[in-house]
């Protein structure tokens, strides 16, 4: 486990906001785990009418849920870039909306790693779950500690996310998804004349299924 320090909240939001400038266009979610969400939402999730999705950069998950399930999903976005995109509010995610609190059916994020006080954040976004709400928590190879940098300031590895997520919470289920990643076009070539391959790649990508403990009688 890894977690960056920050001289100041200012430095913490300057350093996500630049690299969120560099990446604004690029999709990090896969649409087969929104597909997995998706369902998994209307297997188990009763009536189901509020999403959120944290550490959006461009809306994509949330516009691609919101077409899945039909239910208004909201998305959120440090960055000032968050203006541009429909669906999506600019805030910290470490932070909660009064009108979120035990009001939301789940949430998404691949973005934890973007968290500079991750006990806090799970807590709050835990908190704005309805009783039979659940959390998709994207974990990835780049997820680990090796990879933390940047505006990705913190990083486990998958054994120690499970320890972290079960100290306070359930873990229902772990998904995992076999995505294909292609790179763009110019890498391809690249790869293709140097190393005679076309430089696509699988990842394994996890999805853990939190829920708040229930009291055990």
């Amino acid at each position: 486990m890894k977690l960056l320090k920050f001289d100041s909240y200012e430095e913490y939001k300057r350093i996500q906001t630049e690299v969120n400038r560099r990446k604004v266009k690029k999709v990090w979610v896969t649409d087969n785990e929104l597909v997995f969400v998706a369902r998994f939402v209307q297997e188990h999730l009763p009536e189901v009418t509020f999403g959120l999705c944290h550490g959006v950069r461009n809306g994509y998950e949330v516009h691609k849920l919101r077409a899945l399930l039909g239910v208004p999903v909201l998305g959120t976005e440090i960055a000032e870039t968050a203006h541009q995109f429909p669906h999506v509010l600019q805030w910290d995610f470490h932070e909660v909306r009064e009108e979120w609190i035990g009001n939301v059916d789940f949430i998404y994020s691949n973005s934890w790693d973007h968290s500079y006080d991750p006990e806090r954040m799970l807590k709050n976004w835990m908190q704005c779950l309805r009783p039979h709400g659940r959390c998709f928590l994207q974990w990835t190879r780049d997820h680990d500690d090796h990879a933390v940098r940047e505006a990705d300031c913190f990083g486990l590895s998958l054994e120690e996310m499970l320890h972290w997520v079960t100290k306070d919470y359930d873990l229902e289920k772990i998904e995992y998804i076999q995505a294909v990643q292609y790179p763009r076009w110019g890498k391809m070539l690249k790869n293709l004349v140097k190393k005679g391959r076309r430089g696509i790649r699988v990842r394994t990508v996890c999805i853990l299924v939190v829920k708040n403990r229930q009291e055990r009688l």
